[in-house]
């Protein structure tokens, strides 16, 4: 499975975070919410999105998004249709179809409140394509609102998941308990402050929480609280994660900073329990050599255990699928990236590295936190690239026409391919994106 190609999967869908990124760079000022990426222009329109990747999976996927405005109410829908590729969303299909509504919602905006609900796609947080905290692999059935200022900028996101059925812990291939009908809830909120024009920080807070016949879980609702403070106070069994980021422009550059925390060891911990943390980093250059000319760099790295859990259910993923990096955990990736304009043709290129090992969102905890330490019982090994690890090298060439056609055309190089170190591989590669779209 190659998953490279994954993150700009249903990402592709959303408007280029990049555009928004030229603007600031444009203007030398960073728009609030700057982390918040809602689906929605300002325009009445239609786009028809046509996708295509030829590598180890093939697919073609097909999306019309039709968006209209009344005033200051808005609304979108987005049927979509894919031929082949089943590792991703959506992943039943019907007459060799698979499909879904990947967006229908209602949005309504001011010059202060924006406020939405619906299902749609999201990405919370500054990187360019794949954020640690939420990515849009998968659409959520939401109710948001965000009220912004000048100088700041508030987030609440709420999502109902699917129902959990299954084992309930599980720990080392061994598992205890089983559950039925978990109501699954995500809670996101989101602070954001722009002390100047160039430069502004957040502060990031998500809780996935749940149990069976739950109802709905009103503490999701108190939009100022601390879901830390919560769990600890009320002795909830939530899951909860911390993102704190910075994004920053100075002259043509754009620059960005996030550090995630799925849990951190602020104390010594018994079981030897490492932290589980990632870190995002990237630059972004506009017309600093030619006017047009883009110059992208990016880095991340999540360490052996994050989003992952001791109980299933709190794993953080819905239908399968990771709520954040769509690569999911053990993972380091670095991207170099660099296009140059000519009349209205562009033409680039692409270096990306990826290292992989071998832990997954749905590996077995490796302790059993209900029994006391042992040098048995005890996080072991590295924390990062565990077992054999797969490498990727990827060299690709860039074609650019306006906003309507990117091809990308490449090879990659494996070494210890799927994790069998007895296993290389040469891989061509050619991803073909056509956008269409009439105001």
């Amino acid at each position: 499975m190659i998953l490279l190609i994954f993150l700009g999967y249903l990402s592709v869908l959303l408007p280029e975070p990049s555009n928004k990124i030229i603007k600031w760079v444009e203007k030398g000022e960073i728009s609030l919410p700057y982390g918040f990426l809602y689906s929605f222009e300002d325009t009445n329109k239609i786009d028809v999105s046509i996708y295509s990747v030829v590598d180890t999976v093939n697919f073609v996927h097909f999306s019309p998004t039709f968006e209209y405005r009344i005033g200051h109410w808005r609304g979108i829908i987005s049927p979509y249709g894919r031929y082949g590729g089943d590792y991703f969303y959506p992943k039943k299909k019907k007459f060799g179809i698979y499909s879904d509504i990947i967006r229908s919602s209602l949005f309504y905006k001011n010059d202060y409140i924006l406020f939405s609900f619906g299902k749609d796609i999201f990405s919370i947080g500054p990187a360019f394509e794949d954020n640690p905290l939420l990515s849009p692999n998968v659409p959520l059935n939401y109710i948001s609102f965000t009220f912004r200022r000048n100088k700041y900028a508030f987030t609440h996101f709420i999502s109902r998941l699917c129902n959990y059925e299954g084992v309930e812990i599980e720990w080392d291939d061994t598992t205890k308990g089983y559950v039925k009908n978990v109501n699954r809830y995500l809670g996101i909120h989101r602070v954001e402050i722009k002390p100047l024009d160039w430069i502004a920080f957040s502060f990031s807070e998500a809780m996935l929480i749940g149990e069976e016949s739950l109802g709905l879980p009103f503490e999701l609702f108190a939009p100022f609280t601390i879901y830390y403070v919560e769990q600890y106070n009320r002795e909830l069994n939530m899951n909860i994660l911390w993102n704190i980021d910075v994004v920053m422009i100075k002259g043509k550059f754009y620059f960005y900073f996030d550090f995630f925390i799925d849990d951190f060891q602020y104390e010594s911990d018994p079981w030897k329990e490492p932290n589980h943390i990632g870190i995002y980093t990237g630059l972004k250059g506009r017309d600093f050599l030619k006017e047009g000319f883009e110059l992208n760099f990016y880095y991340s790295i999540l360490t052996r255990w994050t989003y992952n859990n001791l109980i299933v259910w709190q794993r953080y993923m819905e239908r399968d699928l990771p709520l954040g990096s769509m690569l999911g955990c053990d993972y380091d990736k670095v991207v170099l990236k660099a296009i140059y304009p000519l009349v209205s043709f562009k033409f680039g290129g692409m270096v990306s590295y990826t290292r992989r090992g071998e832990n997954r969102i749905t590996t077995p905890w490796p302790v059993n936190t209900y029994n006391p330490p042992s040098p048995e019982n005890e996080f072991k090994g590295t924390n990062f690239l565990s077992g054999i690890i797969e490498r990727r090298l990827t060299l690709s060439a860039i074609f650019k026409y306006e906003d309507i056609i990117e091809l990308v055309s490449g090879v990659s190089f494996f070494q210890n391919y799927e994790h069998d170190k007895y296993k290389n591989k040469i891989l061509p590669s050619i991803e073909l994106k056509l956008k269409l779209s009439t105001k």
